[in-house]
């Protein structure tokens, strides 16, 4: 008899999209299904896994560096750690990559992994497109090719732009992709039996974009020298009035350049944590879980962006220490 294999969801899309919103998503409104979870960073220090909320859920993160080029064989490694993990039996695995990621080397792991073939199959590659800033970042080469791999596009965040706006839009990203199926969503809130379920995903479709995708070697990718992150993590509690200060001071006056932030928050006298997220002049905080007794409470905090300077977003950062 056949094994049956676990369908892979593959979810691109470029910074600050909305991936790790949708994985949470997944994972909040569909109990009965066991997923595993691999996160994918470009930074130095993984943020993404802590923004996951998921109790029971395997969760592995990949960070420091994209994994289509510098950490491609982590991506087998931990995909290969889930399924043989003692006890644990998944019924989908769901990949977030790295905002950064160009998606056909990642299909071609699934592709090319002999023991991977046999033990799972990939179902789709959604790819999740900020509809607030996509005007920005059609001409990069990424983002484009994210688009063009895509079987679903999620237009998400369409609150944020009008309607007839969204409509454009949603003909702009056929134009590129004329197969993929296209839905506008807010808060990356789609219906599960949208997302899972359906087997989108096509090697002919795929080859007639990357006729070489099977060909052994690498299809690795030059991302642009002027992108690049930095990362700031403490163990003194943060002083939140100075901490708001601080970063809408620096987004008026580098949010161009900051392309994304995020973070997990340890605030004086808070019992939670907090989640910080930001693309360009657009920011967001909200309340996480509370901090365990038996845990160390913690900042960690990523910039991602153009021509950073390092030392002055770190030394700003700490100056809000309490």
């Amino acid at each position: 008899m056949a094994i049956k294999k676990i369908p892979v969801t593959v979810i691109s899309g470029f910074l600050g999209s909305g991936k790790t919103t949708l994985v949470n998503h997944l994972l909040k409104n569909q109990d009965a299904v066991r997923i595993g979870v691999v996160v994918n960073e470009f930074g130095e220090v993984g943020i993404d896994g802590d923004l996951i909320v998921a109790d029971e859920t395997p969760v592995i993160e990949i960070s420091n560096g994209c994994i289509c080029c510098t950490v491609r064989t982590d991506l087998v490694a931990s995909v290969k750690q889930i399924l043989a993990r003692a006890g644990t039996r998944l019924d989908r695995l769901v990949i977030e990559a790295s905002g950064l990621a160009d998606p056909a080397p990642v299909l071609q792991t699934f592709l090319a992994d002999a023991d991977l073939l046999q033990q799972v199959e990939l179902e789709s590659m959604v790819t999740m497109i900020d509809a607030h800033h996509i005007r920005d970042q059609l001409g990069d080469e990424i983002v484009r090719e994210q688009i063009a791999f895509a079987d679903l596009i999620l237009l998400n965040k369409v609150d944020l732009v009008a309607p007839q706006e969204s409509e454009k839009l949603k003909r702009e990203l056929a134009a590129v992709n004329p197969t993929a199926e296209i839905r506008l969503v807010r808060n990356a809130a789609v219906a599960i039996d949208a997302l899972f379920g359906e087997k989108r995903f096509s090697l002919p479709n795929l080859l007639a974009i990357e006729p070489d995708l099977l060909d052994e070697g690498e299809h690795d990718h030059e991302h642009d020298a002027s992108i690049s992150s930095c990362s700031v993590v403490t163990q003194s509690p943060l002083d939140a009035t100075r901490f708001n200060r601080w970063i809408n001071r620096l987004v008026q006056a580098e949010g161009a350049q900051l392309m994304r932030m995020k973070g997990v928050l340890n605030f004086e006298s808070e019992a939670r944590r907090f989640h910080f997220h930001s693309v360009h002049m657009l920011l967001d905080a909200t309340p996480g879980r509370r901090w365990k007794i038996d845990e160390t409470r913690a900042s960690k905090f990523v910039f991602i962006g153009r021509n950073l300077d390092e030392a002055a977003l770190r030394d700003g950062f700490l100056d809000c220490l309490q």
